[in-house]
């Protein structure tokens, strides 16, 4: 039988069950006092992103890129640190996987239909990561619950390649013109990267050997920079968006197995809203450019579930 990659976290999570002789309520290892805490696990996320060009007030092209159900390993760390404060990191890295995108452009100002579309299948995700740090200070507490209010820092890093694929072109009417690419041959390369910060609210309830847990996060970006590279054009197209709003979510459920091991299943969301920003376009053959302002646009979701182990120590 062969072993994948996005088996191993799974492998090596049973294996750590077994081994582990003690207590958790969140976590997948542990310590004397608790104070450190840790999880991993494997999942599935969805990913999407808008990719827009204006020309002053007119949309002038928007690819859309999708890809569902991405093998996830997932990574995250607790530390109590007193005086009823918690700083919590967690890593997500997507193993790679298949993708969709759709590139269509409203060239007539005339009209509101669009007048050139792609369609590309054959999409690829390059790479997906996304990290977290957060600290929250326990606002209320009993022996079940608790409450805490905090804030933190986030990154993400995406990309996609699409291939080969079908068009429909209009050159002398609308839609006239319909046509293939060459399978396999690379069209456009699309990364976001995503810095932002972000205030949260925490909660925690523990009934028996069950723990539900959940925070809210709202914030924003520090500015969304992608590099979108058309190969056929010999072009790259470098973009700076404005600060956008951010929203997050995420809820997760324990059992707790042994007195340090637990199993949890998990859900994640991050919403990142439309921005636009300024682009430099530039040659990949020769040393020519330009820059445009509030020529770009972008926007981003993910949402993903998981399970795993978690435990203290």
């Amino acid at each position: 039988m062969t072993i994948r990659l996005f088996h191993l976290p799974l492998i090596a999570s049973a294996v750590l069950v077994s081994m582990l002789p003690a207590r958790a309520q969140d976590n997948f290892y542990s310590s004397s006092n608790g104070s450190v805490s840790a999880f991993a696990g494997i999942g599935f996320t969805n990913l999407q992103a808008g990719e827009y060009v204006y020309d002053g007030g007119h949309k002038l092209s928007q690819l859309d890129w999708k890809s569902k159900n991405v093998p996830t390993a997932k990574l995250g760390a607790t530390l109590e640190l007193g005086y009823n404060w918690r700083l919590k990191g967690k890593l997500d890295f997507g193993m790679r996987g298949d993708g969709h995108m759709v590139d269509r452009d409203w060239m007539d100002y005339s009209i509101d239909d669009w007048t050139d579309r792609s369609v590309h299948p054959d999409t690829k995700l390059d790479h997906y990561l996304n990290g977290m740090i957060e600290a929250d200070r326990t606002i209320y507490q009993t022996e079940s619950t608790r409450l805490a209010l905090g804030g933190g820092l986030g990154y993400s890093d995406v990309q996609w390649s699409g291939y080969g694929g079908s068009y429909v072109y209009s050159n002398y009417s609308l839609h006239d013109t319909v046509g293939t690419f060459a399978d396999g041959e690379k069209g456009i390369t699309y990364r976001q990267k995503i810095p932002v910060a972000f205030v949260s609210a925490n909660a925690e309830q523990s009934i028996g050997a069950l723990t539900l847990s959940g925070g809210l996060q709202g914030g924003a970006t520090f500015g969304i920079s992608d590099i979108d590279d058309h190969w056929m054009r010999d072009l790259r197209f470098t973009d700076d968006m404005k600060p956008a709003p951010m929203i997050g979510a995420n809820v997760s459920l324990d059992y707790q197995l042994l007195p340090s091991a637990s199993i949890y299943v998990a859900g994640d969301y991050q919403k990142i809203y439309h921005a636009k920003g300024d682009t430099k376009v530039e040659s990949t053959i020769v040393p020519a450019s330009a820059k445009f302002d509030d020529a770009a646009g972008a926007d981003f979701q993910a949402w993903s579930v998981s399970f795993g182990v978690k435990g203290r120590f």
